[in-house]
């Protein structure tokens, strides 16, 4: 990746102060939980490597967690980025704003730090979350397409551009402030983006190719609009189907399948729960779910398996939910209702059909093989019977022609 300009005049003496600053804090950050972390290639070598998803160096949750700090070794690039005061990194996992007016601006400040042997250079840009994952873990957008949401209210001061181009000298931070523009026209409700710390470095492939491979740090980006909140999940598109045993005797599964949407303009999560049951009062009751963190206008596609039934024909899969509030995010006075559905199945006995036609199949071989040997006797008896006539007939003298002698 080429070297990006040298920051203006002012922006310069401003990051030397505040890395000044930062340099006797460094140490004592590098003790605290802040996120920190080698980063990690997020995409298998190739020239096609800057097009996948942008994703945390490791697992960033949608409820703020950071990556593990790891001491760096020669030829390591190792960074953090860190939520930061005006001075100092501080010890929020995340960015988080709460009922926030449609047409202000929130100002924040964010701290990069380069804690490898030699100096990196960082792009750092914001983006929209696309989801999250059954893991609860937060997705975004791939590299390279534009935010439309928060992502895009985003610009760092006091240029106000999009995207920051920097150089860091090793054991180095800079502390960089940012607005949040909200625009007047932004909806009520939860916007869900990140703030990505980008470097691109050239690797060499075993084949010879060079690639860029780049490592990313994303920390969670969240605001609240303030005006009519709506809170709801709907279950939707159940699908089921019956895993038959082996054993024509023993017990098989349903399998379940549903998606939950989030309708509403808040974040929610919920618990799921899924009751298959059937003929004869067979019931099956799947422990209930946590269901991950869904964004408004997202939805989670979930599997369920309720063991310990029998295939015994029609059965019905009721799913149910109850939505909840993510543990990370502000509750609010809103009712949320349970949602729920139900799908039917029908379980064939294939492994019973498949006995019983075994045993008609062995039934009908037994009677053909006792015709055949009786048959086979009676061909036997009818033999020796017209052995024993002609037998009999060859020793009866016969009558000379011309009648009996005088």
């Amino acid at each position: 990746m080429n070297r990006p300009p040298a920051p203006r005049k002012v922006a310069h003496l401003r990051r030397i102060l505040a890395a000044g600053l930062l340099s006797a804090a460094i140490a004592a950050v590098a003790a605290t939980a802040s996120p920190a972390a080698i980063a990690a290639p997020l995409s298998p070598a190739g020239p096609a490597r800057a097009a996948q998803p942008a994703r945390a160096a490791a697992a960033i949750s949608s409820t703020g967690s950071s990556p593990s700090r790891t001491k760096p070794s020669a030829g390591q690039i190792t960074w953090s980025l860190i939520p930061s005061s005006a001075t100092e990194p501080d010890n929020r996992a995340k960015f988080s704003y709460t009922d926030i007016a449609a047409g202000s601006t929130v100002k924040d400040h964010v701290a990069i730090l380069n804690r490898s042997n030699a100096s990196v250079s960082f792009t750092v840009y914001a983006t929209d979350a696309t989801g999250t994952t059954s893991a609860n873990a937060l997705t975004f957008l791939e590299q390279g397409k534009k935010p439309k949401d928060i992502g895009s209210w985003v610009r760092f001061m006091p240029s106000r551009a999009t995207t920051l181009n920097l150089v860091i000298g090793p054991k180095k931070g800079i502390i960089e402030p940012f607005d949040v523009a909200v625009p007047t026209f932004a909806t009520p409700g939860d916007h869900t983006g990140g703030l990505v710390a980008q470097v691109g470095e050239s690797v060499r492939t075993p084949t010879g190719q060079t690639v860029v491979e780049y490592q990313r740090i994303v920390v969670p980006l969240e605001l609240r609009v303030a005006g009519a909140y709506k809170g709801g999940l709907q279950v939707e598109s159940v699908s089921s189907g019956f895993n038959v045993p082996v054993n024509p005797f023993g017990t098989g599964s349903a399998s379940v399948g549903y998606t939950v949407t989030n309708t509403g303009n808040v974040r929610l999560t919920g618990t799921a729960y899924v009751t298959v049951t059937g003929p004869f009062g067979m019931k099956s009751t799947v422990e209930p779910l946590k269901l991950p963190t869904i964004l408004p206008g997202d939805s989670a596609r979930v599997t369920a398996t309720a063991p310990g039934l029998y295939p015994a024909g029609p059965m019905s899969a009721h799913v149910s939910v109850t939505p909840g509030w993510p543990s990370t995010a502000p509750a609010l006075n809103l009712p949320l209702a349970k949602t729920a559905e139900t799908a039917s199945l029908f379980a064939v006995p294939w492994s019973a059909l498949g006995l019983v036609v075994l045993v008609i199949a062995l039934g009908v071989g037994a009677w053909q093989l006792l015709r055949w040997r009786r048959r086979q006797q009676d061909a036997l008896v009818a033999a020796a019977i017209s052995r024993a006539r002609n037998q009999a007939q060859g020793r009866v003298p016969t009558e000379p022609a011309g009648g009996p002698t005088p």
